[in-house]
């Protein structure tokens, strides 16, 4: 959980400050995801698929159910 300062400090940065945390964060990340055995670093990624396909699935029905 952050702290008010925490959050506060996040609030006064700009996009472009806040963008480049997000870049190093992803860029950590796939060093992270590089590093694991092929395996399971395939495990992963499947898992990651296919929670991305499901989520594609429900916001293409929810739209379908609004028309």
């Amino acid at each position: 959980m952050l702290s008010p300062s925490q959050i506060e400090a996040y609030r006064r940065m700009t996009p472009e400050e806040r963008w480049k945390i997000v870049e190093e964060l992803s860029a950590s990340a796939w060093e992270a995801l590089l590093e694991l055995p092929w395996e399971e670093r395939e495990r992963r990624l499947a898992i990651a698929r296919e929670e991305h396909r499901l989520s594609n699935e429900n916001m293409m029905r929810r739209l379908k159910e609004r028309s």
